[in-house]
């Protein structure tokens, strides 16, 4: 990475401890300066709602997750609104061991047991960070969805053969 400093804000809340850890995660994670900056603000944005909820970072659950993001959108950010978005932060939260894994889910459906094995095949045989993963998925889901929906069929053992 260089000597090069990595930008981080202190977010009040319970996460105010691990902003700074989180904005070098980003970077070692290839995130470029200016979505560090975004992150660490989502991340200081959930710890200060957080505290004023009067929870801590282990009670942050999937319904907590959704009033977050509801609470975001409605004070007018239009961006990250939604509890996938907090999928970063949490992910850097977990290997820090501050918040714990949810259990394991597996993939129901078609759709979803593709996309799974295209995120691992991404990961392990190209070796793409995880916003890369993302960013690749997203456009994925939205081609078999679209798929699905003119019932043009997947194709699952063509595409499960070459990955």
């Amino acid at each position: 990475m260089g000597g090069r400093p990595v930008w981080s804000r202190t977010a009040p809340g319970p996460f105010e401890p691990y902003s700074a850890g989180y904005a070098q995660w980003l970077a070692e994670q290839g995130f470029s300066r200016g979505r560090i900056e975004r992150r660490v603000d989502q991340l200081g944005h959930l710890s200060h709602w957080l505290a004023i909820e009067g929870l801590g970072p282990d009670e942050l659950t999937a319904e907590h997750q959704l009033r977050f993001s509801e609470a975001r959108h409605a004070a007018g950010y239009r961006t990250w609104v939604s509890p996938r978005s907090l999928r970063v932060p949490l992910a850097y939260l977990r290997e820090a061991g501050v918040v714990t894994a949810p259990a394991a889910v597996v993939p129901e459906g078609p759709v979803e047991r593709l996309l799974d094995d295209y995120r691992r095949y991404l990961a392990g045989e190209r070796g793409l960070v995880a916003h890369t993963i993302e960013n690749h998925e997203r456009v994925a889901r939205l081609f078999l969805a679209e798929r699905e929906q003119l019932g043009a069929g997947l194709g699952w053992s063509i595409w499960r053969r070459r990955m």
